[in-house]
């Protein structure tokens, strides 16, 4: 809580992180529901998957992908929805395309089962991490635009994510926002655990 010191108040760091979490979702469009749905139905799945599924960092190290990525993925791709599939054919909570099932060898017809979805995901992100070297940017491009769609050339207007992004407008857009909500459910864990 609260307290004062020498006549100022001081807040303490769950104080200030909720705080922070608040006024973000006060100011963005962020589906509380979702978040809560993905939080509470899909934790435990995506914690054995991240286990099971590392990917090999620059340095040759196994990593753990962190949970919260996966989150805003699903959170993103399909707001938490197990049966969403888009027009293009990406089907679950992840929206995997049939060809990157069947490469990942996952059964496209039962990516409508959480679990599978899930899976999936981190094997295709784990795989993703491991040909970009970590770099999370060019990852989630590849996850979006196709696997080698970092392959571009940078222009001057991409600024820092030059030469990261796959030339297409909704690709960057679907990076950013799954940056965003991917720094979002880290923050959301922190709460939680402060409680």
């Amino acid at each position: 809580m609260c307290r004062k010191v020498t006549g100022k108040r001081v807040f303490s760091g769950f104080e200030v992180i909720l705080l922070f979490a608040v006024l973000f979702i006060l100011f963005s469009n962020i589906d509380t529901g979702a978040v809560r749905l993905i939080d509470a139905e899909y934790s435990g799945i995506i914690e054995e998957a991240v286990l099971e599924y590392p990917y090999i960092s620059a340095s040759g190290d196994r990593k753990i992908i962190d949970p919260a990525l996966i989150k805003a993925v699903i959170y993103i791709e399909s707001r938490g929805k197990p049966d969403a599939k888009s027009g293009a054919g990406a089907y679950g909570l992840t929206q995997i395309m049939p060809q990157t099932a069947k490469l990942l060898g996952c059964d496209y017809k039962t990516l409508n089962e959480p679990k599978n979805a899930v899976v999936c995901s981190v094997k295709f992100l784990a795989a993703l991490l491991t040909y970009n070297k970590g770099d999370l940017t060019k990852t989630l491009s590849g996850y979006n635009g196709g696997t080698y769609s970092t392959e571009t050339k940078p222009t001057e207007k991409e600024g820092n994510l030059a030469g990261k992004i796959y030339e297409n407008p909704e690709t960057k857009r679907y990076v950013v926002s799954v940056l965003r909500m991917f720094e979002f459910f880290k923050d959301f864990e922190k709460v939680k655990k402060l409680k």
